[in-house]
């Protein structure tokens, strides 16, 4: 009888734990896809940014020279947190406003967008800002395509996705335009 209650009692503590471990890798399990789903929400952020450079209020050039913060950019580099390197203190300051929120599912989306130029310059050029190469398909006559490449100036958008649980993600890409 006694070998029987010690059996019984080996056999509960190890169905505890078994259990905790299961409700520990299922937390784990939902917070990582919480994580994903975030970082494909800020997908949102990047078509809405590339309407704004391809047929919105960031289209043409002398704009892009100076800070259109109603827009979420800014012509120059932005300084980053210490928390968080790299990312805009901007992006992550209380004051800065959620631009996409989708209430069906709670996910709310911060972006912004800067120049990765020094302070203070209008005009990008290889002594001020980081330039890139990009392709420019303008069409050409007589069903040609015709394409130039040339250089401009790099841009960095910043992401930041607020979700369920207080999940939080960022994501950052660059461009040329």
């Amino acid at each position: 009888m006694f070998m029987a209650l010690i059996s019984l009692l080996i056999l509960m503590l190890a169905s505890v734990a078994l259990i905790s471990s299961t409700d520990t890798s299922l937390l784990t399990a939902g917070n990582l896809a919480f994580k994903r789903d975030l970082a494909n929400q800020a997908e949102r952020a990047v078509a809405q940014v590339r309407t704004q450079f391809v047929s919105g209020a960031l289209v043409s050039q002398t704009v892009l020279y100076s800070d259109q913060p109603d827009q979420n950019y800014w012509a120059h580099v932005l300084p980053s947190t210490t928390a968080l390197p790299g990312i805009p203190a901007v992006l992550t300051a209380s004051t800065k406003k959620d631009d996409i929120i989708d209430t069906a599912t709670g996910i709310r989306l911060r972006y912004v967008i800067d120049r990765m130029c020094v302070p203070g310059a209008t005009v990008p050029d290889k002594s001020t800002c980081t330039m890139g190469s990009f392709v420019d398909d303008k069409g050409g006559s007589g069903g040609q395509t015709k394409v130039n490449a040339g250089l401009g100036p790099v841009y960095r958008l910043t992401v930041m996705a607020l979700g369920p649980r207080n999940t939080q993600t960022f994501t950052q890409i660059t461009f040329t335009h």
